[in-house]
């Protein structure tokens, strides 16, 4: 059995334009605190922290108060996407590194998100499930964007209609972030209880990827917070050697889309990471099935 010995709470929210964590702690610190509490409880830790990232200093602010005489510390932390990435968070807080192909706990670590935290004290306390969360409904087409208390299982479509509706058309709508949200091509796709938010775009804002040949210029070398080599894994993913994918530790990939944001070719190589994972994942269960 692995010893933990280390609970840390996200409050990062690195992801662009999103805001939802941000605005729990805002207005529900105590909660954030007491499920935090209840978590090293259960867990049998002592050493909690939650870690947010410095240029949120009113949440700093109000959870460094919340958490007195708690012995919860409220770590502040350098503003760099994907801080809020679990094995970013825990070297931040921790300084350990959690191997590849590795887990939190193999570093005596657990983390939860600051929505998990406050959802663990209503459902001690209230004996409330988790039906409803905190999501981001924002972007240039949105009539009133802002942070909405959203029933899971609300259609994308209603969820936009309490943001008071869109001006224009979107060219775009993202579940989730910029960065590692994912399209959706239908109004009727339900907010899930990890829907961190609904974002819209215009025609201006959508990344164009134009597939072109890697070039091999390493940039996506450099972004990659996980010191991979997604050029290589994306050229392997597209010519189907996805047993060599596996090798060059496409499972350690976090899907941050750092990789393709610098990538001067303008490649998915976010797509072709999942589509690699995805057919090892089949082949897997394919062979286990005979």
């Amino acid at each position: 059995l692995k010893t933990i010995d280390s609970l840390l709470i996200n409050g990062a929210e690195c992801e662009p334009a999103l805001t939802a964590d941000h605005r729990l702690m805002l207005e529900r610190p105590e909660q954030v605190i007491l499920g935090t509490r209840m978590l090293g409880r259960v867990l049998g830790v002592t050493d909690l922290a939650i870690g947010i990232e410095k240029n949120k200093r009113d949440a700093i602010k109000i959870m460094t108060k919340a958490a007195e005489g708690t012995g919860i510390k409220v770590v502040s932390m350098r503003v760099r996407y994907p801080q809020g990435a679990e094995k970013q968070l825990i070297y931040a807080l921790t300084g350990r590194k959690v191997p590849a192909g590795g887990l939190p706990m193999d570093v005596g670590a657990v983390v939860q998100n600051v929505g998990t935290a406050a959802a663990v004290a209503e459902a001690v306390l209230e004996g409330k499930p988790v039906y409803e969360r905190v999501v981001t409904v924002t972007g240039s087409p949105v009539a009133n964007p802002g942070n909405w208390v959203i029933r899971c299982g609300t259609s994308t479509e209603d969820a936009l209609r309490l943001a008071g509706g869109v001006t224009r058309d979107p060219a775009k709508i993202i579940s989730g972030g910029p960065m590692m949200g994912r399209s959706i091509y239908s109004l009727d796709i339900p907010v899930m209880k990890n829907t961190s938010g609904i974002l819209l775009q215009d025609t201006d804002e959508v990344v164009q990827y134009s597939g072109g040949p890697c070039i091999r210029c390493g940039r996506c070398v450099d972004a990659c917070p996980m010191t991979l080599m997604p050029g290589t894994l994306s050229v392997q993913a597209e010519n189907e050697r996805f047993d060599l994918a596996e090798d060059w530790y496409a499972f350690d990939c976090i899907e941050c889309g750092c990789c393709a944001y610098v990538c001067p070719s303008g490649r998915p190589l976010v797509q072709h990471m999942r589509r690699a994972k995805a057919e090892v994942v089949a082949r897997r269960r394919a062979a286990q099935g005979k």
